[in-house]
């Protein structure tokens, strides 16, 4: 399978920039320029859109050439590629929000790991349906909540009394 054409996403800023002009045919230099192309490329894609050699120029109909455009975008193929590069972007974006979150360190206490419903940091209180966490900062925050969750998990029937209001125990 032939490589994506790079400029392929950018037909809509191509045929902006087209519409601009006030002339009835298009050359090979303009071609270049407008698409990022060679020389070799852009006379490819003359001849792809119909264009002819006058002497020893490369010319396209504006308007035809722009018509292909048009018809290239409202395309299956740009709509693929156009799809295929918003997941790509999301994909990036979140890659970049994940790695942010990545870096934060999260200070704890080396006996953290056995911590009990009776040892929460000062801050840090749990009664039945109410959580109230006094911190300082992010990494405060979330150093407490990381320190209530291994409560959790190493108190869970004592967790599960505390938070809960007494006639959800009872039932």
């Amino acid at each position: 399978m032939p490589a994506k054409a790079l400029w392929l996403l950018h037909i809509p800023e191509i045929l902006s920039q087209l519409e601009t002009f006030d002339v009835p045919v298009v050359d090979r230099a303009i071609i270049e320029r407008l698409f990022g192309l060679r020389r070799r490329q852009a006379i490819e894609l003359l001849h792809r859109f119909g264009g002819y050699q006058a002497g020893r120029t490369f010319l396209v109909d504006r308007r035809l050439l722009m018509e292909h455009l048009r018809r290239l975008v409202e395309g299956e193929e740009f709509q693929r590629e156009h799809r295929r590069q918003e997941r790509l972007g999301q994909a990036v974006d979140q890659l970049r929000r994940q790695q942010t979150a990545a870096r934060v360190k999260i200070p704890v206490a080396p006996d953290v790991f056995s911590r009990k419903l009776a040892d929460l940091p000062p801050g840090v209180a749990l009664e039945a349906g109410h959580l109230h966490i006094a911190f300082s900062g992010t990494e405060d925050l979330l150093s407490k909540l990381f320190e209530l969750s291994q409560a959790a998990s190493n108190d869970f029937d004592r967790f599960r009394a505390a938070a809960e209001p007494a006639e959800r125990r009872s039932a």
